[in-house]
């Protein structure tokens, strides 16, 4: 507990002193701003209304009564002050701190902190403002957090078990940082989790019996059922055929989150690759981003929240009448198509269907990322059609429907590598509407599908191309350059058959800084037009 000063103020001037008082970060927030008790009486005096002043120093300790017998009144200051037609006074927490002991607090030095707090934010008349002192707690962030609050339940907990209150840490609790993420119904603690001080007593060996109780509480405060703590993906895995990554390995092309670790809850390990019995059988989580919904297996497949900036600005990219200062807006979306070479589950697919365009082909490898994505596009009313590769090397829909159908719906996702892209395009060509965008989001470069890009864009109308990659922040104006030679140079190896024939010109009109994914490396995205010149303008 610590004294701290309140300024008692006119409720005519709550506003412009909260607002004061915000701006200089004063503001004790985690108190509402309240009535004082006060009766102020007017009198009139030189024909001049005027009030006498509320009591200047209020003192409230713990609700004890001074040594006047007053409640909670010290000093009353013998100056007038001009009536602002308002008897009611409220007092405005601060968090300016005042000395004081066992209940004593110096009042000439309240005086001074109003005086200073008062000329701190420019309030030179301050013969309307009053003072109180508060013995109180500053409530913290920490006190409302959930989690810090079933820590605090346990820690009662232990106590009726009798554990030892030296083996609880209660001191940690404040010091300690809690963040989290929930995607409903997981709760994902961060991967420095482990390396706080107050998480290692927790699960050191004392206290392991107590561990269930705990992730008990946690899931009820939090209204989650499981718990995991979040890895980086590992950008090498273990070949299938092998046992760990020192024997051989393979890029983790899939993105697959081999390295998250479940701590409460029941994440059943399922074989690769997945059968619907375990898409069935399997725990799936979901958020919404820019209302939309998006579904997906935790051990199986990654999710970016980091990347909602750019879902967001890919829909108003595409949406009709744009002013995003971009060129890639389309006049009728309804009437184009957009692919995505690199899908995962629907990241910036969905952004395109929200954003009104007909058709988007999807491509994706992993059998969990095209499940989460079909779960997700349900979720948010979309239709969609998986299409697979049979031994045979046929393009085939699930369902028992063939490549022969209307392809009436919304998404159709290939399960298959995006190399296969222009292929499948160039046969559809005549079933969907153009394709004018062209999703490229893969880390750490998309540049191996930028060939497969271009020849998949509409080779009359043309579009853009969407190109990702992490760029040394200093090196980005430089790569800018450097890209739009090589997609001028991978136009002109399209022949009479791509946007060659067309005169295509190739510029870069936007490159959007998504985030900072290393000290001095910046994943953009490369906004590339590749547009006729007669029809620059679509």
């Amino acid at each position: 507990m610590a004294f701290y000063l309140d300024l008692i103020v006119p409720d005519k001037q709550i506003k412009p002193i909260k607002t004061l008082l915000e701006a200089h970060n004063l503001l004790d927030k985690s108190v509402k701003i309240y009535p004082t008790a006060l009766s102020v009486p007017a009198v009139e005096t030189n024909s001049e209304s005027i009030v006498a002043p509320p009591c200047l120093i209020q003192c409230s300790l713990n609700n004890e009564k001074s040594s006047d017998g007053a409640a909670g009144l010290v000093r009353e200051d013998r100056a007038r002050i001009q009536s602002h037609n308002c008897t009611t006074w409220f007092s405005i927490p601060t968090v300016f701190e005042i000395d004081g002991t066992n209940s004593v607090v110096d009042h000439a030095g309240a005086f001074k902190a109003r005086q200073a707090v008062l000329e701190q934010i420019g309030v030179l008349d301050q013969t309307c403002i009053g003072a109180s002192v508060s013995n109180r707690r500053r409530l913290t962030k920490n006190d409302k957090n959930p989690l810090v609050l079933a820590v605090r339940e346990w820690f009662e907990l232990l106590k009726v078990e009798g554990v030892t209150e030296t083996l609880i840490p209660i001191t940690l609790l404040e010091k300690s940082t809690w963040t989290y993420t929930i995607y409903s119904p997981m709760l994902l603690l961060p991967s420095n989790f482990l390396s706080n001080e107050l998480w290692q007593q927790l699960l050191a060996e004392p206290l392991q019996p107590f561990l269930p109780k705990l992730w008990c509480i946690i899931c009820n405060k939090l209204k989650v059922t499981h718990i995991a703590i979040n890895k980086p993906i590992p950008a090498l895995v273990p070949n299938a055929s092998t046992a760990s990554i020192e024997d051989t390995s393979e890029t983790n092309i899939l993105r697959s989150p081999t390295e998250l670790a479940p701590v409460h809850g029941d994440f059943e390990k399922a074989n690769l690759p997945p059968t619907e019995e375990n898409f069935q059988h399997s725990f799936w989580v979901s958020t919404i981003q820019n209302e939309i919904t998006q579904v997906w297996a935790p051990m199986y497949t990654m999710f970016s929240r980091g990347n909602i900036s750019e879902k967001k600005r890919l829909f108003e990219l595409v949406s009709p009448g744009s002013h995003s200062g971009v060129e890639g807006s389309l006049r009728e979306p309804s009437k184009s198509s957009a692919v995505d070479l690199y899908a995962g589950i629907g990241y910036f697919s969905f952004s395109y269907v929200k954003a009104g365009v007909h058709k988007v082909l999807c491509w994706e490898l992993n059998g969990w990322s095209i499940e989460g994505m079909r779960r997700g596009a349900e979720e948010n009313g979309w239709t969609t059609k998986v299409l697979a590769e049979t031994a045979q090397g046929d393009l085939t829909l699930g369902h028992n429907q063939d490549a022969s159908d209307s392809l009436s719906e919304r998404l159709l996702i290939f399960n298959e590598s995006n190399s296969n892209a222009a292929t499948r395009v160039a046969m559809l060509r005549h079933k969907i509407p153009p394709v004018r965008h062209v999703n490229c989001g893969y880390l750490p470069s998309s540049s191996n599908s930028w060939n497969v890009a271009v020849r998949v864009l509409d080779p009359k109308a043309g579009g853009w191309i969407h190109a990702h990659e992490n760029v040394a922040t200093h090196d980005i104006d430089r790569r800018r350059r450097e890209v739009v030679d090589i997609f001028r140079d991978l136009v002109g190896q399209c022949g009479t058959a791509g946007p060659k024939a067309y005169r295509f010109n190739v510029t870069c009109e936007h490159v959007e800084r998504v985030k900072a994914y290393a000290p001095g490396i910046t994943h953009v995205v490369f906004d590339i037009a590749l547009l006729p010149e007669e029809l620059e303008s679509l």
